[in-house]
């Protein structure tokens, strides 16, 4: 279990024990979206799993809301995805980061990928009812200091009825105690070996406010120490 600690807009502090991760893939609201997904992963060599949208468990101990997210060995992959959960009753988004191991994927070892990596996720919290009347205008966005490396609205993805509701026929999902990642946009350009400083955003163009958190890979196979680490400001 997992203690993740959020401010919402009205200044009140959600404290939830996150006792389940379920990671959703391939979760375009089209088939065009899903399509790319698709190009995307068989471009890095990864097979695509026979149903789709998929949703793997995940380890809720590699939920993280510190400035360094570990992996080991760099051959490895942040994503940008909204993020849902749930509070006294009350739905919540933000925004995650489900950073997997490509190295391990190639190999058509999904879930086996996902728990080697942390995953992180920021320390805003919006109430999904303040927002699900403008939803599809919302928009993700992942950069790697002044590179853009992916953007998309959450039109490109289920919306979070029909995604809770695929979790649940899927993977029987139960909104108490579990977070739930969307599963990612395509990426407009891949990062770089050598990027090692995140930012991830969910904005909301509407009512002028973005949800911000900013990360450092960190290789704990030996090309980082904690001494190393600095959250880029």
């Amino acid at each position: 279990m997992s203690i993740l600690k959020f401010q919402t807009p009205a200044g009140n502090a959600l404290s939830i024990a996150a006792e389940q991760l379920l990671l959703a893939g391939y979760a375009g609201r089209n088939r065009a979206d899903v399509e790319a997904h698709i190009l995307e992963m068989r471009r890095l060599g990864v097979p695509v799993p026979a149903e789709l949208p998929v949703f793997y468990r995940a380890m809720p101990c590699l939920l993280t809301q510190a400035g360094s997210v570990d992996v080991v060995g760099l051959d490895t992959r942040p994503e940008v995805e909204f993020v849902l959960l749930s509070w006294n009753g009350r739905r919540y988004v933000t925004v995650g980061n489900d950073q997997f191991d490509l190295a391990v994927e190639r190999h058509g070892w999904g879930e086996k990928s996902k728990n080697l990596c942390q995953k992180i996720v920021a320390g805003t919290a919006w109430p999904v009812d303040e927002v699900i009347l403008h939803w599809d205008r919302l928009v993700l966005e992942l950069w790697s200091n002044d590179e853009l490396l992916q953007q998309g609205c959450l039109d490109m993805l289920l919306e979070p009825d029909r995604l809770l509701e695929r979790a649940r026929c899927q993977a029987s999902f139960d909104t108490g105690g579990i977070l739930l990642f969307s599963g990612t946009i395509p990426a407009l350009r891949p990062p770089g070996a050598d990027m090692r400083n995140f930012c991830m955003k969910l904005r909301d163009p509407v009512l002028g406010r973005e949800i911000v958190s900013q990360f450092v890979l960190c290789d704990i196979s030996g090309s980082c120490s904690r001494r190393d680490v600095v959250v880029p400001a």
